[in-house]
């Protein structure tokens, strides 16, 4: 496979990732692929000021002080265009001039620079104004505000307002960054200590699970020995049932040299396309550890600068340069979105008005000829992989995104000796995944909702069973060992439930005898139907599990209270999971 396949596939074609079918490969024909490729990088001379330098300025670049390695920038098709990502793992030129050593040398800075600006903006969390950096914040800060909400009698009416940056990494302006970053570590006059350390844990399954970890802080909360960092982390992060391994401290990290450091990787980063080389005017490169966090940081400031009156009595989240604001102030929604329609040059952000989306009309809103898309007043508003209830504000996930895509091309797992043991640990995997406190959490949703939710994840790791099996070696069929996957399914409903009942340790969902308002006996019932009706399209492969499903199904009807069934039978009416039937196998 090496020395031929691979080789005759790299020799006639260009093999590549998309933003839109997963994991799943495309194969370009070269001169197609050149044609694109010229393309991106035209582009890319316009919005990220791209200006090439010949080999004697590559040659002064890398005499002159700290060496940056040459990083690599490649693009990814999108559905309408390229997207460019430099690869800063990815060192290009000679050994005799990229030494090992100096990669590891500017890989180290890079962490230092981001675990210090993360130890800053856990120190002083209004840097980051609305930024949320994942789900987890997104649910916090939801929650707070959802919960503030239905305290109001009467319930307000809610105004909601989606808008994304137009080319944020390309567009930031650098001097302005350098001044945010500088606020943020004050250079000169703090001292940072970075410790580094290893925890090891027993996941899921008794899969062993390493991670690295840095944490900086400054002499003032320094804790000293590993224990008493131990007894902070089990404080902060919850760290239980795990081993602590202690690397190293850096004690004395300078804020002036990680802030000229910042200010060579700002100015001076130089990356190849193709055969030529380039150094970057303007923005920032997409592929960085730093970039997201930078960028955060610089609409951060825009929002507490020039945002703060709008975002009173209402709610403005951003994940990275997708922003969401909800308000009950018709005025305050529309100010707000005239002020991102206008731009705001100074922190070079312009939202694209053609993919903004609101709930209310914009008659009297001038957006310069762009219209917004306009949804209903009650509706589910699109934002970030989540469907927001603009009356109720409970979630639901958006499963858009997996529309005409493989799911076996999202879903790989190691098809050894143990395939079927792979196959288990790899499908819990990722169900933990999708079972996150924002759909599950019954404070912001109701139980019908949380009902809904869960059919809906046990419905897509159907589709994620079927696209397992179609990938299992030929003498490992479900017909050679049909318990085995009755075990999977059984499994992925217990999971689920205990999950659940993780996520809301304050109600009691449920007690003996299928009682209480979701007892286990609801979850393997939503699991065996949400089964039933994707491997009933594929009868020939699971004849020897539709029975004993359909079976296990009867069982628990008898078991369940009548509200409960009808109920369960709501959640899983086919005209809520119409997403699905795009999926393809």
């Amino acid at each position: 496979m090496d020395t031929y396949v691979v080789e005759l596939l790299k020799s006639f074609f260009y093999v590549t990732e998309t933003t839109f079918q997963k994991n799943r490969l495309f194969f370009y024909r070269k001169s197609v692929w050149c044609h694109l490729q010229s393309i991106g990088v035209r582009q890319q001379l316009e919005r990220m000021g791209l200006r090439e330098l010949s080999e004697s300025e590559v040659r002064e670049h890398q005499a002159a002080g700290r060496v940056l390695p040459i990083s690599e920038l490649r693009f990814i098709p999108k559905p309408r265009g390229l997207r460019p990502i430099v690869n800063m793992d990815y060192i290009v030129g000679p050994r005799a001039v990229y030494r090992e050593q100096e990669a590891q040398h500017f890989t180290k800075h890079i962490k230092t620079l981001f675990s210090v600006l993360n130890y800053e903006r856990l120190r002083r969390p209004d840097l980051l104004g609305a930024s949320m950096l994942g789900m987890d914040d997104i649910f916090t800060a939801w929650q707070a505000w959802v919960l503030r909400v239905r305290a109001q009698s009467p319930a307000p009416t809610l105004y909601f307002v989606k808008a994304d940056v137009t080319g944020a990494y390309e567009s930031i302006p650098r001097d302005r960054l350098v001044e945010v970053v500088a606020r943020a570590i004050r250079p000169g006059e703090n001292t940072y200590c970075i410790r580094c350390y290893a925890i090891v844990q027993r996941a899921f399954g008794g899969h062993i699970h390493r991670s690295f970890r840095r944490q900086a802080s400054t002499f003032t909360d320094l804790h000293p020995s590993m224990r008493q960092l131990l007894e902070h982390l089990q404080d902060t992060c919850a760290l239980k049932e795990a081993i602590t391994v202690e690397q190293n401290c850096l004690l004395n990290v300078d804020s002036r040299g990680l802030f000229d450091f910042f200010l060579h990787f700002v100015y001076h980063s130089i990356m190849r396309i193709g055969k030529r080389f380039y150094i970057q005017s303007q923005g920032l490169p997409q592929g960085s550890i730093l970039s997201p966090l930078l960028c955060s940081l610089c609409y951060g400031d825009m929002e507490n600068t020039l945002l703060s009156e709008i975002q009173q009595d209402g709610v403005l989240l951003r994940l990275i340069d997708d922003f969401l604001f909800v308000t009950p102030h018709k005025a305050k929604a529309k100010a707000f979105l005239r002020v991102l329609a206008q731009g705001v040059p100074q922190y070079g952000c312009e939202i694209n008005v053609q993919k903004t989306v609101v709930n209310f009309p914009l008659e009297d809103v001038a957006l310069g000829g762009a219209v917004p898309v306009q949804l209903p007043a009650h509706c589910l508003f699109p934002w970030c992989g989540l469907l927001l209830d603009t009356q109720t504000l409970e979630v639901f996930c958006d499963y858009s995104s997996y529309a005409q895509t493989s799911m076996r091309s999202s879903l790989t797992f190691h098809r050894g000796l143990r395939a079927g043991r792979s196959m288990r640990h790899k499908l819990l995997g990722v169900l933990r995944l999708k079972c996150h406190s924002i759909f599950l959490d019954l404070k912001v949703n109701s139980l019908r909702t949380v009902c809904i939710n869960v059919y809906k994840i046990f419905l897509l790791q159907a589709y994620r069973f079927h696209a397992c099996v179609l990938q299992l070696p030929f003498d490992q069929g479900v017909r050679k060992n049909p318990s085995f996957f009755l075990s999977v399914i059984s499994d992925t409903a217990a999971y689920c439930f205990s999950i659940l009942t993780a996520k809301n340790t304050e109600l009691s969902l449920g007690s003996k005898g299928a009682l209480g308002p979701f007892p286990s006996e609801a979850a393997q019932w939503l699991c065996f139907r949400a089964f039933l009706c994707k491997l009933a399209c594929h009868r020939a492969t699971y004849k020897c599990l539709l029975a004993p499903l359909r079976t296990a199904q009867t069982q628990l009807c008898r078991k369940l209270p009548k509200a409960t069934l009808a109920m369960l039978e709501a959640a899983a009416d086919p005209a809520l999971t119409t997403d699905f039937k795009t999926i393809l196998d």
